[in-house]
């Protein structure tokens, strides 16, 4: 087991876009504000000068209405906040609103907060008029917020609030130009600043990804309802279950992590409200998980960990504990991983005492499904242990035990194995080429069989092989060999084109070039067989043709060669292939004529006497490089200098040397084999000294 640079690993919410790509938002592009740090400073430094005084206090209650809370209403009359004295300030909220507010804080929706917004450049002077101003209104405000464009040191921003909050008995809080930078820029709210300050620039050139149309359409319909507190009269559980949707659909979009995590803060307080257990776990678990996986956030995970433990520790259902479980693997990932120790993220504390309550659960005959749930748990934990002290006799000795857990599931109708299944094959990245993890597969393989048919079985062998590496060719091909056999019904056809392209490449990489060519030969008949059964012929055919052109061409079998071109051609010219991909298709020809044409030099006369007839098909099939090759082989320099192929000034002897380059040239095929011709004629190759007789009779196509 090998240990990784935190470095280069990806982060988690790459890893996550990586493996899930369906829970992350399938939009191409959005609308996006470009603003640097350092030009809203000089911006928020000057606005006095380019008389923005009233642009700043819109743009402040905007920010704050993000930042701090929503429930702001603007002050009226002239500037200065009016006869007011604030800016702005708090409006009373119902608690039956105030609960379903997902942005800044709620304050409970009932206090009442002024806000002061100032450019001036004694800001200090002004923070202490507007203060006292605010103060000797005596209208019960219970917070004033003070907001300056200026710089301000943070000594005596603090000795200034402290001074203020202790004369007028409010405490006063007091925000400066640092602050503004930091919520515009750094929290990505830089759309306030051009909307409201007239800087930075906008782009707005985006796609909307089917997914993400669907999600957008499904939030607005939720918020629609969660916004009316008359929607969910008696249906509290209904409404905490809308909340959480609601919640996701934002992580799906890929809100701004205010609004998503907003959406989860409230999903809590309506779970809280009148919510099940159940959802009350669910919210709060969603809420850690999503800290990590879309933002990166593993301190959240870390310091909400401990009270959802204490939530669910004591429960007796495996499946609530299975999301304590799943809490735990980040922990472990981040030691294994080497971004924290064992001892930051207190894993030996907390794991002990998950474990001690799986083990509780173990031998609860009278649920058996529960008991296997919580086994499947503490294995997974088991193999962590082992993961991370890098006993590799350890790890070997758990797979056995995953398989048992597979047999015992055989019986209970009602366990739900989908989770033990991605387990065991997500487990592939690790377990190397361990004996126990093969049979461990082979297992799951025939258990998925059984449960769920033939197909599904077939999937867990190919996304075995995809884990492995050309070097283990005999274990891809014992794997895609298995998967492909049972793929054989029509709704798994593009899985086993996969199966038999990937055994083609396992075969070719094993030496065993006629088993490669008849796999890649497979995956190219059952395209097209599956096109003509009533399928549309895809894109893809063009690469699986290659891949035959290509091991053809590695057994010198050049009837097939030429074939094969012919329809990868045809198929190339056919099917709607954009500009990119035609470039791409083309350069993939020309680099395979270049191939040929070094093969063709390389012919004995014998071979070439078969061949007097190609040059005008190699011409037609635009092998241009080839064509050449065989033509001077054959003897026809003279006609390819009056074609102007071969320029006047260069002389046979200079032309010999190029081709001779060319005979010189690696290509990847056997010299001694030699070629393979639609001769009606059994032909023997021999295996370098030894003579092996193939006993293959190539007939006419």
């Amino acid at each position: 087991m090998e240990s990784r640079d935190p470095a280069k690993a990806p982060t988690p919410s790459q890893f996550m876009r990586q493996l899930r790509p369906e829970l992350y938002s399938d939009s191409t592009a959005r609308t996006q504000y470009r603003l640097r740090a350092e030009v809203l400073s000089h911006h928020l430094d000057t606005l006095t000068e380019r008389n923005q005084t009233h642009d700043f206090e819109l743009f402040c209650r905007k920010l704050c209405e993000r930042a701090i809370c929503p429930n702001l209403r603007p002050a009226t009359g002239p500037e200065g906040g009016g006869d007011s004295k604030a800016d702005t300030e708090t409006t009373p909220v119902v608690d039956e609103i105030s609960k379903l507010t997902y942005v800044g804080i709620a304050n409970t929706g009932g206090e009442r907060w002024a806000f002061a917004f100032s450019a001036k450049k004694t800001w200090s002077d002004k923070a202490k008029s507007d203060v006292a101003g605010i103060a000797a209104t005596d209208r019960g405000y219970q917070r004033i917020i003070f907001i300056t464009s200026r710089a301000a040191r943070a000594k005596d921003r603090a000795r200034l609030e402290d001074d203020l909050s202790k004369k007028h008995g409010i405490p006063v809080t007091i925000h400066d130009r640092a602050w503004i930078i930091d919520e515009v820029i750094d929290k990505d709210r830089r759309d306030l600043a051009f909307h409201y300050l007239g800087i930075g620039e906008e782009s707005s050139d985006r796609d909307l990804g089917p997914s993400d149309y669907s999600r957008s359409k499904q939030l607005t319909e939720i918020e629609r309802e969660l916004a009316d507190p008359t929607a969910f009269e008696g249906m509290h559980i209904h409404r905490a279950t809308e909340a959480l949707v609601a919640a996701k659909l934002a992580r799906g979009l890929e809100l701004p992590r205010t609004d998503v995590e907003g959406r989860f803060l409230r999903a809590i307080r309506l779970a809280d409200d009148g919510g099940t257990y159940c959802q009350q776990l669910t919210a709060r678990y969603e809420s850690l998980w999503t800290a990590f996986w879309w933002f990166d956030d593993l301190q959240a995970v870390l310091s909400g960990y401990d009270s959802f433990e204490t939530l669910v520790i004591d429960d007796s259902q495996a499946s609530n504990l299975e999301q304590l479980c799943n809490l735990a693997q980040l922990l472990f990932n981040a030691v294994i991983g080497g971004q924290q120790t064992s001892e930051q993220v207190q894993l030996e504390r907390r794991i002990r005492r998950l474990s001690a309550r799986l083990v509780g659960l173990l031998g609860d005959a009278e649920r058996p499904n529960n008991a296997l749930e919580a086994r499947v748990s503490f294995l997974t934990i088991e193999v962590n242990r082992a993961l991370l002290a890098q006993d590799i006799d350890a790890l070997s000795a758990l797979w056995p035990q995953f398989a048992e857990v597979l047999t015992r599931a055989e019986g209970l109708g009602e366990f739900d194995a989908s989770r033990l299944s991605q387990l065991i094959e997500r487990f592939g990245q690790v377990a190397g080429d361990d004996r126990g993890y093969r049979h461990l597969v082979d297992h799951l393989s025939n258990f998925t069989s059984k449960c769920t048919g033939e197909g599904e079985g077939a999937l867990v062998l190919l996304r075995r092989a995809n884990q492995l590496s050309l070097d283990q060719n005999m274990e891809l091909i014992r794997l895609l060999g298995r998967a492909a056999h049972l793929l054989s019904k029509k709704e798994y056809a593009q899985e086993q084109v996969s199966a038999l392209a990937e055994l083609a490449i396992a075969y070719k990489s094993a030496g065993l070039g006629w088993a490669a060519r008849a796999s890649a030969t497979s995956a190219a008949a059952t395209v097209f067989v599956d096109a003509e059964d009533g399928g549309v012929l895809p894109v893809s055919v063009f690469p699986i043709l290659m891949n035959v052109a290509w091991m053809a061409l590695s057994l010198k079998y050049l009837p097939e060669v030429l074939d094969t071109i012919q329809v990868a051609r045809g198929c190339l010219t056919a099917l709607p292939f954009d500009e990119k991909s035609v470039e791409r298709a083309s350069k993939q020809l020309e680099s395979f004529d270049l191939v040929l044409a070094c093969e063709v030099v390389n012919l004995t006369d014998a071979e070439l006497r078969e061949l007097t007839s190609v040059p005008d098909v190699l011409r037609g099939l635009r092998l241009r490089h080839s064509w050449s090759a065989l033509m001077y082989r054959l003897g026809y320099e003279d006609q390819l200098r009056a074609d102007g192929w071969i320029p006047e000034s260069e002389t046979r002897d200079g032309v010999a040397g190029l081709f001779a380059q060319m005979a010189g040239q690696s290509t990847g095929v056997s010299r001694w084999r030699p070629a393979v011709f639609n001769t009606g004629e059994t032909q023997v190759a021999s295996d370098g000294g030894a003579r092996r007789p193939y006993g293959y009779r190539a007939c006419a196509h």
